[in-house]
């Protein structure tokens, strides 16, 4: 199935939707050869952006969500709108159309893509049923509510029954046309697919906030109709009863494999048409990209992993050859200000991986980084409440962050969070060595990876006071020689961030100051430092002293010296980072930056560490644990 196909003559498209809008594109603008392509589509328009669907609720046009009309423009390209393709002929490679129209190929591309599953209870096509499909769909479900809600008289009640991101999106869209909205999802979380159940609990109380109240582990078995025959309320198995006007289905799609099927072609048994990385079927002459393609037994309704088959199928038609990589599982969601990403390895499925995680209840906001064990490689990730590190961390999957993860987890971007590593205290209860006794006999045996230090030193699988904890260590001492990186920082070679760039090629070289507390011996040695180098020095927010205008060559000599006088350099900040010192304390209900010296705080057992009755519950709302120090907020 996968032989590279020479540019053939007639090529056929069945599907008018996005994915085949992206191959006829990237077909025609690169042809050199003659060809003739013929689309057909079943829908009485041209293609349009069904991902953005939900705008339709926000004022824009069935014209505004169409896609570029050139393509289908082209003289090369022959549209076929409002005609379904009924029967392959294999043998013969012809296709026939509900017009009757029989259209010979030499090469058949099937786009047909999938259609909205419904829930197969009494009441499912009553009048108030709403599939979230197609410009139809949602031009139907705008109507209806505007009508219903002048016929009753009051705001309508609606329920969404599916709780993954088309759900959410379409109970936004109810929620803008103040219709009363309730997720109704079967399983026990919202976008199971996507969140674990502590992000999906933030997500649940942000959604809730908006107006949208979310039920779970909820089955609907019946929907009732009204005296005018509309649908008026679910049922659910365990006999209670939701009102409801108006009711969207979003459970998920199926793909629309019936042509393949009835042709004879290998088709998966739950759905899709077969195909190899190459986007081959189990016939030679005939392609499938996009929802309707089932690859290493999975067909995926998102349009990423459909542009890039489209990509690949247009590719061998051209004579190149080209593989389908696989599925990236990344999605985003941005429904009425709350935004949500999950890319990766989300579930931390990766034997070993270490996970961390920060939450803020109060704030709205949940983060979790996925590393591998060794924690130098991000393997995926969820952000609830606030995505915007999402852009820079999706392209990071597989690769190094190039930095401390606090710099992805913590408001702000890179935090300084000093720690008493002198403090005698066992770190966790994973761990009966302090901070600093960890970190010599990690250092000493030579151990790499979480769980090597686990089963070398600990017990248990780890919490959320170890994992960063030790997520540090590990970015510490696992690297490679001096080298200039591309973030403008330079890692020495321990793998410590040393310096950062600043302008004219210079760098910044911070010293690390535990609680801003250093003796005058180390005020001396970084004078001389300064003095020594012509460096110009600042104290920084972070009662850190901020040493300017290093070069390149002066770093590996100036760490050394420092390491010399007792210190380790820090930390270290672009121009456009912030610096925010956190300590420990007792004090909830303070969102502002703690201070060990004031008296208003109860009693902490050593500075930079976290009392034990904080570690007893390390994933209490509002606490970010990172390298055995504690910031509160609630």
């Amino acid at each position: 199935m996968s032989e590279v196909l020479r540019t053939p003559q007639e090529i056929v498209v069945v599907g008018a939707g996005m994915v085949a809008h992206r191959f006829v594109e990237s077909l025609i603008s690169r042809a050199e050869r003659p060809m003739h392509v013929t689309v057909i589509g079943d829908e009485a328009r041209r293609p349009y952006d069904r991902a953005a669907l939900t705008g339709f609720f926000s004022g824009m046009t069935p014209e505004d969500l169409e896609l570029d009309r050139s393509v289908f423009d082209d003289f090369r390209v022959r549209f076929l709108a409002d005609d379904r393709a009924l029967r392959i002929d294999r043998s013969a490679r012809t296709v026939t159309t509900r017009s009757r129209v029989r259209i010979p190929y030499d090469t058949l591309v099937l786009a047909t893509g999938s259609y909205a599953a419904t829930v197969e209870v009494d009441g499912a096509d009553l009048p108030g049923c709403f599939g979230y499909r197609t410009l139809e769909d949602v031009q139907g479900l705008k109507d209806f509510v505007e009508r219903r809600a002048a016929m009753l008289g009051r705001p309508l009640r609606g329920a969404v029954i599916g709780g993954g991101i088309l759900g959410l999106e379409a109970a936004g869209a109810l929620r803008g046309m103040q219709v009363e909205t309730t997720v109704v999802e079967r399983s026990d979380r919202l976008m199971s697919a996507q969140l674990d159940s502590s992000a999906e609990k933030m997500l649940q109380h942000l959604l809730e906030a908006r107006g949208i109240w979310v039920r779970t582990g909820s089955r609907t078995t019946r929907l009732d109709p009204d005296d005018t025959g509309a649908v008026a309320a679910l049922e659910f198995h365990d006999g209670s009863i939701e009102p409801a006007d108006v009711v969207v289905f979003a459970i998920g799609a199926r793909p629309r494999d019936e042509l393949a099927r009835n042709a004879g072609m290998r088709v998966a048994p739950r759905g899709g048409v077969i195909i190899d990385e190459r986007c081959a079927t189990s016939d030679p002459s005939i392609l499938a990209i996009g929802e309707v393609a089932e690859f290493e037994g999975r067909s995926v309704g998102l349009v990423a992993p459909g542009y890039a088959m489209a990509e690949v199928a247009a590719t061998r038609l051209l004579g190149g050859d080209a593989a389908f990589p696989g599925y990236d599982d990344a999605s985003t969601l941005n429904l009425s200000g709350v935004d949500v990403a999950s890319f990766g390895d989300a579930m931390a499925r990766t034997p070993h991986a270490l996970d961390l995680v920060y939450a803020d209840p109060t704030a709205g906001v949940y983060r979790k980084l996925v590393l591998s064990d060794d924690a130098q490689t991000l393997l995926g990730g969820i952000l609830v409440g606030d995505a915007t590190a999402y852009g820079a961390l999706r392209p990071l999957v597989g690769a190094s962050l190039g930095t401390g993860p606090a710099a992805y987890l913590l408001p702000g971007g890179a935090v300084d969070v000093p720690v008493d590593e002198t403090a005698s205290h066992a770190l966790c209860a994973h761990f009966d060595l302090s901070h600093r006794q960890l970190s010599d006999a990690v250092r000493v045996a030579g151990l790499t990876t979480f769980s090597g230090i686990l089963e070398r030193i600990g017990r248990g699988v780890g919490c959320d006071v170890c994992k960063p904890a030790i997520a540090g260590m590990l970015s510490a001492l696992v690297g490679v020689q001096a080298r200039d990186r591309e973030d403008g920082t330079v890692q020495a070679a321990d793998g410590h961030a040393m310096a950062g760039a600043q302008k004219e090629s210079t760098y910044s070289v911070v010293p690390s100051i535990a609680g801003g507390e250093v003796t005058p011996e180390g005020l001396i040695a970084i004078g001389q430092i300064a003095r020594d180098f012509t460096l110009e020095t600042t104290i920084t927010g972070g009662r850190r002293i901020d040493m300017v205008g290093a070069r390149l060559e002066q770093l590996p000599t100036i760490r050394q010296r420092l390491i010399d006088a007792g210190f380790d350099s820090g930390r270290v900040y672009g121009t456009s980072s912030r610096t925010m010192q956190t300590f420990a304390g007792a004090s909830w209900g303070r969102s502002d930056v703690l201070d060990p010296a004031d008296p208003s705080l109860a009693p902490v057992s050593e500075r930079g560490q976290v009392p034990q009755a904080t570690r007893d519950e390390p994933r209490a709302d509002g606490v970010l644990i990172v390298g055995g120090a504690l910031e509160a907020r609630r």
